[in-house]
């Protein structure tokens, strides 16, 4: 395992390049990850032409991505949720008894990359043999792994024989990439081939002007699968009450208050948060990290038994970059929990988040470091 933050510049192309990107199907933090990594591959190489497979979210990576190709086909990778947003393992269980055989029967059907230079795997298994079976270098980007997230759940709703068949898998990348705040577990795990970098965060984004310029302006978010949008909902209701904040909050909730703003559907909700003085959010990895990048402070929302939101937060609450609340508090008062947040929590966090250290150039740590092991 070795730490990379390498300023030798990857080589240019004479002509055109194409490469492919998986991406689960979980969520939009892979596609805005991976969006920041094809700005800068494409920086380097200008020719370089970009295909990206996925399917649940394609919406959203149309909307996130620029002219780029797409596959739209889903990855294989999904977890059950109950009503309130933690691990269904029951019903996990059940999908993954017959993972083995849908993983094989995924691999078959996938059209191939014979005319890919590379692949990038964000976190897709079956990409790393898809790739490898037809000699095309392939990578992958996480800041957790499914095989790591399924070992945390008790009972243990996925076999063994799943979960070393995933590493096995993910073993076999010529590179992994994982940002500052992976659980050791993981790097533990993958040592033999992966790469700690820097945070992956976009470098251009589409700065939104905002009304409620004296206000304090507080941006709230769900998941992109919208896993708390039940209690969400209940908590969003007291907005009207608040009237020395302004908010900003997705047009899905349907919120109406004269100290509300909705922001549309076919808006990039994180391209709010450089304006914003507190994001309220679950603890979503990109999320995270584009808040970090801004040095934007973060209230983030518990969800209980979810092994991914666990990491985060005590990881992020031991850097002092963020708290947290229960769902459960926001729903019930959120009024009164935001402003004891405000009141005895706030200027902390905003002071670590202004002086933290962290480098948020990864996405050009990984652009360079794979176009010099792919061009030599």
């Amino acid at each position: 395992m070795t730490a990379s933050r390498s300023s030798d510049p990857a080589p240019s192309v004479g002509s055109e390049m194409r490469y492919k990107i998986y991406t689960s199907d979980e969520g939009f933090g892979h596609l805005v990850r991976q969006r920041a990594i094809n700005d800068q591959l494409q920086a380097i190489c200008p020719e370089l032409s970009t295909t990206l497979q996925t399917k649940t979210h394609m919406r959203a990576a149309k909307l996130i991505f620029d002219d780029i190709n797409y596959v739209e086909k889903f990855n294989n990778i999904s977890w059950a949720k109950t009503p309130s947003g933690t691990p269904d393992l029951e019903t996990i269980s059940r999908d993954y008894a017959d993972y083995l055989e849908r993983s094989d029967a995924h691999i078959a059907s996938d059209g191939g990359v014979n005319d890919y230079a590379f692949v990038i795997s964000d976190f897709v298994y079956e990409a790393f043999e898809i790739a490898n079976a037809q000699n095309v270098p392939v990578f992958g980007v996480a800041h957790h792994t499914w095989d790591w997230f399924f070992s945390k759940l008790y009972p243990l709703p996925v076999r063994t024989t799943v979960l070393r068949r995933l590493q096995q898998q993910a073993r076999s990348a010529q590179q992994l990439y994982f940002p500052p705040l992976t659980p050791p577990d993981i790097l533990n795990a993958y040592r033999d081939n992966c790469q700690e970098v820097p945070l992956i965060v976009r470098e251009r984004i589409d700065k939104m002007s905002v009304s409620a310029k004296q206000d304090f302006k507080v941006l709230i978010l769900d998941s992109g699968s919208r896993l708390l949008s039940g209690r969400m909902q209940q908590a969003l209701e007291q907005l009207h009450k608040i009237d020395d904040i302004h908010f900003f909050v997705p047009e899905y909730f349907g919120i109406q208050a004269d100290n509300v703003t909705l922001i549309g559907n076919d808006e990039v909700l994180l391209d709010y948060m450089p304006e914003m003085d507190l994001v309220v959010c679950r603890a979503g990895f990109n999320t995270i990290s584009e808040c970090i990048a801004h040095r934007t402070p973060l209230l983030l929302v518990g969800e209980a038994l979810n092994p991914e939101m666990e990491s985060n937060m005590l990881l992020m609450k031991q850097h002092g970059l963020a708290s947290f609340a229960s769902i459960g508090k926001l729903a019930d008062r959120f009024g009164p929990t935001l402003y004891d947040f405000l009141d005895s929590e706030y200027d902390l966090v905003k002071r670590h988040m202004v002086d933290h250290e962290i480098p948020t150039d990864g996405a050009r740590v990984v652009a360079e470091d794979i176009l010099n092991r792919v061009l030599g």
